[in-house]
């Protein structure tokens, strides 16, 4: 261990390449299309940090996180874990180095376990792939120990997945995260798929852990209830782009970027039963073909000139010319 944050994302961006089949595009003289996924993204996650990542769908949330767990390579820019490069030209061997302590709980439980594997075997897996004991008889110890640390029993070790709930299939997702001794846990949805009881039983056991065992979290989510419980710092992103960045505590109660303000409006909120929901207009443009200037700019109620020529640059955490200029003039 070294004193770097334990992730760092510096200027990642990811394209993928959606053009039509090469003779359709010649025939119909059309050039390559690119879709842009996530652009010129950089943050950092602290240690024993929660770390939220929030948007709507298509806000290029999902492909940050498959980026930071090494299943896609950015296109640019640097992921670094304990300041190792795994970007660089021949950091193979550093990849497999940390790929032990890096680990993903997925939307769906059950899309994530194999349905032919018992329990056991899905969660000894990654125990034996990575050599972490040296007999069968210390492999089933440790299998017993991790579904006692997420709240189901031995017993449940010769069962299959479809045998389970919701709620107890992901508890045997995040057994098999701890299994390789993980230090960096990506969520993507880890809840969303869970009945709101059996959500904060999950949420709490994720919480528990990570005060026992030091554990690191990159929590994706769309539900905003989910990343206040849980985060130390948020970031906002808008079409693959972080708009604004922050303390948990301080985004939500004094939210900065026009965006961030209209999803939280945009939440239910019991004491204004009798009125309509905030919503936000519009939808989400393409990102095959973005709008010039900031891609907000459409949806937005600050929106000027400068906004439908120029990127903002994200400056003390939020990235809106009307916002940069209102605390320059102030």
């Amino acid at each position: 261990m070294n004193g770097s944050p334990a992730v760092e994302l510096s200027g990642v961006s990811r394209e993928f390449d959606v053009s039509r089949p090469w003779l359709a595009r010649v025939v119909a003289g059309e050039p390559r299309r690119y879709l842009t996924a996530v652009k010129d993204v950089t943050f950092a996650i602290e240690r024993a940090e929660t770390f939220g990542l929030v948007g709507e769908s298509g806000s290029g949330k999902t492909t940050v996180a498959r980026m930071v767990v090494g299943l896609l390579p950015p296109s640019e820019g640097r992921v670094r874990i304990d300041g190792v490069s795994l970007t660089d030209p021949g950091s193979a061997a550093a990849r497999q180095r940390f790929r032990r302590r890096i680990h993903m709980v997925f939307q769906d439980p059950y899309a994530s376990l194999n349905p032919r594997w018992r329990i056991e075997r899905i969660i000894a897996e990654p125990i034996r792939a990575f050599g972490l004991a040296r007999s069968n008889e210390e492999v089933a110890d440790r299998v017993d120990e991790l579904l006692s640390l997420v709240g189901l029993h031995s017993g449940d070790r010769f069962r299959f997945p479809h045998e389970f709930s919701g709620g107890q299939r992901q508890r045997v997702a995040i057994a098999r995260a701890l299994a390789s001794s993980a230090e960096l846990i990506v969520c993507d949805e880890p809840t969303s798929a869970l009945d709101v009881s059996v959500q904060a039983q999950i949420l709490n056991l994720m919480r528990d852990l990570q005060d026992r065992f030091e554990l690191t979290y990159l929590l994706i989510s769309h539900d905003l209830a989910v990343v206040r419980h849980m985060a130390d710092r948020i970031a906002v992103m808008y079409l693959g782009r972080v708009v604004e960045i922050g303390d948990g505590r301080t985004l939500f109660q004094s939210p900065r970027h026009p965006y961030t303000r209209l999803l939280l409006n945009a939440v239910p909120d019991v004491s204004t039963r009798g009125r309509p929901d905030a919503e936000i207009a519009g939808e989400i443009p393409s990102p095959i073909d973005p709008p010039p200037g900031c891609a907000f700019h459409p949806r937005c109620p600050l929106a000027f000139d400068r906004c439908r020529r120029e990127v903002p640059a994200l400056l003390d955490g939020v990235a809106c010319h009307a916002v940069h200029e209102e605390t320059v003039a102030a």
